[in-house]
């Protein structure tokens, strides 16, 4: 009797099961969560450099605001005058307040070539950097290798852009000052000049920093806006990068001694520079060979619904 009863649930059990076919549910979803390995990221980063180059030499043939943007370059140069001596005026004394509020003393003193690159904001900036990417490495953290690796990356594009083959092909002197008088300052004395047409004042391609002919474009401000463009991106956030660029720039202004024209056309650059790096390094990662997929195997159990019918269902996921 006892046999017969169990006998007869199991049947009616296994018919409940076999005749919900349609109610029953396998569903099978991929994890997509990809992660770059550290070769991959510094081999991706090296593979898109002839793309970065041809990017940046095409932009100007290809631009498609290409004549707009001439003409707001060429009113910006004719009234460089008014704007600097505006700027030099007003905006550059602002520089006293952050100084008072931070400071940047000389890194690595006394240590040969470390020393040389560590000093001001700039030794501040190669400094953090790499801490960052150092960071990023020893943690497992992949958008701080990437931050690090494509900030790097953006800046020597920045220095050969902006440093070496605009500053040479331009060679367009730098403001005097103060503009409309003859002061006391080593920078009122040529070659810095009350025009801001002296151009095409050639010269071999300088390798550091050099007053003659060499104010087109602002390399510091190519760097700076090149160093918040990526990481904005890598981190999904424009404030903070924006704003250490801005304190930077800002922070020894009165050194740099550029026209406006000149400060707004280095971070025009440095931004297109940032986004160049960034989406090309992307565009081949997404193709890379060395992503490691993690994937992951997990079951679930429960009522669901299918066809409108409800019923047990059965998830799987890996």
């Amino acid at each position: 009797m006892y046999k017969s009863i169990m006998k007869r649930c199991a049947v009616l059990v296994a018919a409940l099961f076999f005749s919900l076919p349609m109610v029953a549910q396998l569903d099978f979803e991929i994890d997509r969560s990809v992660k770059e390995s550290r070769v991959g990221i510094i081999r991706n980063t090296l593979l898109t450099i002839d793309d970065d180059a041809k990017a940046i030499i095409n932009r100007p043939l290809k631009n498609p605001n290409l004549t707009a943007n001439g003409v707001k370059l060429f009113a910006m140069i004719v009234t460089d005058y008014q704007t600097t001596k505006f700027f030099q005026e007003q905006i550059e004394p602002l520089d006293v307040y952050v100084r008072d509020a931070i400071s940047f003393p000389s890194l690595f003193t006394g240590v040969p070539v470390l020393g040389r690159w560590g000093g001001g904001v700039d030794g501040y900036m190669y400094t953090g950097v790499s801490a960052m990417y150092a960071a990023g490495v020893l943690l497992g953290n992949e958008k701080m290798q990437e931050a690090g690796i494509l900030t790097t990356k953006a800046v020597v594009e920045s220095y050969v852009v902006s440093h070496i083959v605009l500053k040479t092909l331009v060679a367009r002197h730098r403001p005097a000052r103060p503009l409309g008088g003859m002061g006391s300052d080593r920078d009122s004395q040529y070659p810095f000049v009350q025009s801001p047409l002296d151009f095409f004042n050639f010269h071999v391609p300088y390798l550091h920093s050099e007053a003659y002919g060499t104010g087109f474009p602002s390399y510091h401000a190519t760097m700076f806006f090149a160093f918040a463009s990526v990481n904005s991106k890598v981190f999904d956030n424009s404030w903070v990068p924006y704003a250490l660029a801005g304190t930077a720039l800002l922070y020894d202004i009165r050194g740099h001694n550029h026209w406006v024209s000149e400060l707004v056309a280095g971070a025009v650059i440095g931004e297109f520079i940032g986004k160049v790096v960034y989406e090309n390094y992307h565009e081949r990662r997404s193709t890379s060979n060395s992503l490691k997929k993690r994937r992951r195997f997990a079951s679930q159990m429960g009522i669901g619904q299918n066809f409108g019918v409800v019923g047990p269902s059965v998830v799987i996921s890996w």
